[in-house]
Order: C-alpha cells, then structure tokens, then sequence
C-alpha cells in the first residue's frame, strides 16, 4: 500500500509512543511499542511479522553514516565527561563562578546567556552548557526540569536562526533546491536572511526564557517543580529517573590532584576550536566562503572530531599534567559510557519511529488535509501548523524541512504568498517538534545533560511550548494579510509576557499537567 494512502492511520505509532510515553514513564518500552505498532501496519497488520520488521527498522535506523558517528559523539561526550569529572576542573570552574553569581536569578541568566553564545551547534551547546551549568544550578536549588528548559530554549532556537551554525548550510541548501527547481532568480542566502524576522516561534521561544528568568512567573509543572526544589532542596523530584545515570560524585577525584579550573575549559575550547574548523574544512574552506563551506559541511564528521580532539587532550592533561594512573582515567572513561547508554537506547529507538512515521506517510497525509484549506493569506499560518505538527510527531526539524520545502514553498509562489514569511513558517514550525518533542534527539540531549527525568523535561516545557507556537500562530495569520514582522515581533513579546503572568501562580491560576507525572 502506497504511504500516502494509510491516511489518519500514519499518525498512530508516533502519537501512541508518545502518550503512552508520558502517561506510564517508560520510554524506551513505549518508543518500541510505537514502532511495533506501525511496523505491523507497513507488513498487513501481522503482528508477528510486525515484531520481525521492527527489530529490522531498529538496524536499518542505527545503521546509516550519520546516526552512527552521533552515536559516537555521544559515547565520546560520555568518555569526556568522565575524564573530566576524575580531573576536578568543573568544580574548580564552578567555585569561580559560584563565587561571582549570588543568586538563583543570576544562575538562570547565565545559563540562558552560555547557550546562546554557542550557537555554532545545537549539540555541542547542550552539552557544554549542561557540563558547566548544572553544578552552579544545583548550588542554587533550581530544578533540573528547569535547567533542562533553559537547555532546550537557547540551543535549537538560536542554533537556527544563526548565520554561522550547523544548521544554515541545510537551510539554504534547502531553499536553493527549491529556487532552481522554480526558476526563482533570487539569492537563497539572502531570502534566508530575510526569514529571520518570521521566525516568531523561535525568536518568542527565546523572548519567553528571558520573561521566566527575570520575572520568576513558572506556570504549570513547571512552577510545581520549582517550588519543590526551592522549599525542600530537590533539584529532582522522589523517584525521577534521570538521563544522566553517572553523576560526578560517582567518579571521585584523586587525593593529590590540585584541580585546575582550566582542566575543564581547556578540552571545551579544543571542543569548540575544532569543531569549527572541522565545519569549515569539511565544506572546503579556503576554496570556499565561508558561507559555502557551511552550506557543504559534514557536520557529523566535525562535531566527532571536536569531541575525539577534546577527549585527547584531556588524556593528555590528566597523565601529563595532574599525573592521575591510566587505571583511574580508564575507569573514568567506562563510568561516562555509563552515563550516555540510556540516551543512546532513546536517540536509537527515537530515529526508528520518526522512520516508521514517515514510512506510514505522515508528511504528506498532514499536507494533504492542510492544502485543501490553504489561502496566501492563511498560508503562513498553516505552513506553520502543519510543520509544527509533523515534526512533532516524527521528532526531527530537518526531516520535516525536507518533508515541507517541496510542497509549500511552491505552493506559496502560485499563490503569490511572500517567499520570506513561507519559509519562515516552515523553519520555525520545524523547530517546534525539535524543541519539544519526546522523541526529538535534542529534547533527549537536553535532558541528559541537566541530568534531568525526561518525562519530566517534556511535561513541564509543553505548556511553554505551546504558549510561543501559539502567540507564533497568530503572528503567522496577521502577517498573511501584510502586517510587517517586527511590529508583530514586538506584540508577541507582549503577549508572552501577559500569558506568562496570567498562567503564574501570581494570579492564582496554574496550568495543569500535560500529562500525569507526579511531578509535585
């Protein structure tokens, strides 16, 4: 049966994963049950059959170049965490800036403030951020629910709309195919600048951190988990299941070390350095521009080089410099595999089910019911919709990129709908699954590195989630009939304010749980 003939059906699997995901807490159970699920419906509803091929949909997702040298990025974060635990420079850095950062507040912003000045990848800021973060978050009793939001919303957010990331050369890849296909004789770079401005979801995602940060108005699960570790000291509530499996404590550092702060920010900036590079080199600079480069880089060949060349230079200090026996550094680097073996397990299962999605033709079943309702003057609303639902439940914004370019992107050109505000909706509607869904590999990320319950990182970032796509929905209408992004910009910050102090506990009204997690 053709894929785009299972119609609703196609929406099963991912949609059953998910809810069964927050409503029992076993995540890796219920991303298998909702790949068994609709492996079942590809093989004529056998359920034998459907066993068989899930498990060969598992393979076949793990398999590819790129899911498995993310994998190997992610075992390496694992080694270097560990290493960098045994060394003792986070504490190190940490004291220094504990010593600077006297409240929760002040703690908040900077974290928000790290993640956004890595903006060259969405991966490597998670990390990092988290790394440095969460022990000064700790100090200052601020959820791990919390660190995981503030993660989440100034990594893939700000990762997207930066001129020099990771992201940009798919983002104008994407639209240059588009334009040659059309005949459009515009400059993709420069329509992709001019989208920037439409990216209400992502630049209202933002805008909201900061309003939580300094006003203090959590709503939700959130404010119930924020008033938990504030009055009782739990950064994680009874019985959480965090991610992060090995905690620093886990790994102790030896007697006679003298922890330096630069043990830890030294393989950060070997990280970062050449990660960069990697970028650069791997889309062929200097032959190119740096634009260019970009556009062709290998991205996971980049960020596995940043972390090998991190992971090197840490060997090198702790037997070098902090002379630490290779034993204690081998046995450091086994207890970080520890800590990324379940994310491994999630990100694995994750890319199976957002395959299975597709397979089933969620994409085109989603665009198929938007397209009959689709005016240019809705159509920057619906664009937006339709991909925010898609990547939600496939997990993935660059799948449902791919998914939405072919089809509206020319679908706004016969309408004679503005180019820039289509591919806004489309980039940031994208982002909205990245960002919040379970299945997303930097949700998953995010929670790993806040050491966070991920059930509970998705209950209590929703209810913000759907405040920006939300007030981003609206934008999207107004700017159909010819409103000008930046004056709608400017209002929807106004309305996230206004929503956020309304749905605070400071009017006497909290959003309820998305989904039960006795996260209180």
């Amino acid at each position: 049966m053709p894929a785009e003939n299972y119609g609703i059906i196609s929406l099963l699997p991912a949609l059953f994963a998910i809810v069964l995901t927050l409503a029992s807490r076993q995540v890796l159970l219920s991303l298998f049950a909702g790949i068994w699920i609709g492996a079942t419906i590809l093989v004529g509803w056998n359920p034998i059959a459907g066993a068989a091929h899930a498990l060969q949909l598992v393979i076949d997702n793990i398999t590819p170049a790129f899911n498995i040298k993310l994998l190997l990025f992610t075992f390496l974060s694992g080694a270097m965490l560990g290493m960098i635990f045994l060394s003792g420079g986070m504490n190190a850095l940490a004291g220094r800036i504990i010593s600077r950062i006297k409240t929760r507040r002040q703690a908040e912003i900077g974290t928000s403030v790290l993640g956004m000045l890595i903006f060259v990848d969405s991966y490597a800021s998670t990390m990092i951020t988290g790394s440095v973060m969460r022990p000064i978050t700790d100090q200052f009793d601020i959820s791990r629910e919390k660190l995981a939001y503030l993660l989440d919303s100034t990594t893939s957010p700000v990762v997207s709309i930066a001129v020099v990331s990771t992201w940009v050369g798919f983002e104008v890849g994407l639209i240059s195919q588009q334009f040659n296909e059309l005949g459009i004789q515009m400059s993709p770079f420069v329509v992709f600048l001019q989208s920037i401005p439409y990216r209400f979801y992502s630049l209202l995602a933002i805008a909201l951190v900061f309003v939580v940060v300094f006003t203090g108005w959590d709503f939700g699960p959130m404010k119930r988990a924020e008033t938990r570790a504030k009055e009782t000291g739990k950064v994680l509530r009874d019985d959480a299941d965090p991610l992060l499996e090995t905690r620093e404590e886990d790994i102790v550092t030896p007697d006679h070390v003298d922890a330096r702060w630069w043990y830890f920010a030294a393989p950060i900036v070997a990280l970062v350095a050449v990660t960069g590079f990697g970028l650069l080199y791997s889309g062929g600079w200097p032959g190119r521009t740096p634009v260019n480069a970009l556009k062709n880089a290998a991205t996971a060949d980049a960020i596995l080089w940043g972390v090998f060349s991190a992971c090197g230079l840490l060997l090198a200090i702790l037997v070098g410099h902090a002379r630490v026996a290779l034993d204690d550094v081998s046995d450091s680097i086994f207890e970080g595999f520890k800590m990324v073996m379940f994310p491994v397990a999630v990100l694995s299962l994750a890319w199976t089910i957002g395959a299975v999605s597709e397979a089933l033709g969620v994409g085109p079943y989603v665009v198929s019911v938007a397209q009959g309702i689709i005016t240019a003057n809705i159509l920057p609303a619906v664009v937006f919709v339709t991909a925010a639902i898609i990547s939600f439940s496939i997990g993935t914004s660059w799948g449902t990129m791919g998914i939405m370019f072919p089809v509206a992107v020319p679908l706004a050109f016969n309408l004679g709908a503005p180019l820039s505000s289509a591919i806004g909706a489309i980039l940031t509607g994208s982002l909205f699954g990245d960002h919040c869904s379970p299945i997303s590999d930097t949700t998953v990320l995010s929670s790993m590195f806040a050491g966070a319950d991920h059930v509970d990182h998705v209950n209590t970032q929703i209810p913000y989630a759907l405040v920006a796509g939300g007030t981003a929905t609206l934008l999207f209408l107004a700017s159909g009939y010819g409103v000008s992004p930046l004056p709608l910009l400017a209002a929807g910050v106004v309305v996230v304010v206004v929503a956020a102090y309304t749905f605070s506990e400071r009017t006497g009204f909290a959003l309820p749980r998305v989904f039960s997690s006795d996260a209180d």
